[in-house]
């Protein structure tokens, strides 16, 4: 029995220290793909016969998304000494786990490299373990990876990924909402209703916003990533609303910036 389980030792990413909390900023994984493999074949081994059924389609995966596997899966194997938010070896009522309804997704979205995948990567790599587990519990729960639609708007909202959790997640999350908060806006900014190009544009839109303003500003985010206005109507009125921008912090105006941007009406 032992003879078939590999001897190699098994490479980690987060059993170094106290882990963080909040938002983080992780190393690159260098982690070549013969040890990615010798280190998801030890977890799967750990993680019982239900995971371990996965090891033989994991060693055909695009090499790409060996690393999302072994960190989902050390994830699901280590404890944390902080309560948990979530559990990837939950019992669901279908009577899977989390882990074991996720793992063929991942494999199957692999194929056609469906930009979630990359999402959910950048996810791990900037945030700490109990976001990045609740997005992946998420992730497994949805029917995102078997839309292949949805890679557009998963792959438009990457570069979003940073700015959210910097300004959503406050631990402790048992003291406060920060936890949901940060769902909620990535569910948000990947929703069906969202079109890829306000989504790409947002990003842009809402670091404008933080140079033009000092103050706080009413920003309605669905109305922004859902709206048919061309982005040249918006990138006009972005430099409308750079010239107001002294006199409405001068006045303290409370004004809806995306609703100007969007009709350029509610100055007037």
């Amino acid at each position: 029995m032992l003879s078939k389980i590999s001897s190699a030792a098994p490479k980690l990413r987060f059993n170094k220290g106290r882990n963080k909390t909040g938002t983080v900023t992780r190393e690159k994984d260098t982690r070549t793909p013969k040890e990615l493999l010798d280190t998801i074949e030890f977890l799967s081994s750990k993680s019982g016969k239900e995971v371990k059924q996965f090891f033989p389609e994991i060693k055909k995966m695009n090499p790409k998304y060996l690393g999302l596997v072994s960190d989902t899966l050390e994830f699901a194997n280590s404890r944390s000494v902080i309560l948990r938010v979530t559990n990837l070896n939950a019992k669901l009522p279908n009577g899977k786990t989390v882990l074991t309804m996720l793992l063929p997704k991942f494999l199957k979205a692999a194929e056609t490299d469906h930009k979630a995948l990359d999402f959910a990567m950048d996810v791990i790599n900037n945030t700490d373990r109990s976001a990045s587990e609740r997005f992946l519990t998420e992730l497994a729960l949805s029917s995102d990876l078997e839309n292949p639609a949805k890679s557009v708007i998963f792959d438009a909202a990457r570069p979003m990924i940073k700015d959210v959790a910097h300004s959503t997640l406050k631990p402790p999350y048992i003291a406060n909402n920060s936890l949901e908060n940060f769902i909620r806006f990535i569910k948000l900014l990947t929703s069906d209703k969202a079109k890829p190009e306000k989504v790409r544009l947002f990003k842009d839109f809402s670091d404008f916003i933080d140079r033009t303003f000092k103050s706080n500003k009413r920003m309605v985010v669905p109305d922004f990533i859902f709206s048919d206005v061309p982005d040249e109507k918006i990138l006009d009125n972005m430099k409308t609303l750079s010239k107001l921008a002294p006199e409405i912090e001068k006045q303290n105006a409370n004004v809806d910036v995306v609703d100007f941007v969007l009709k350029n009406t509610n100055l007037k």
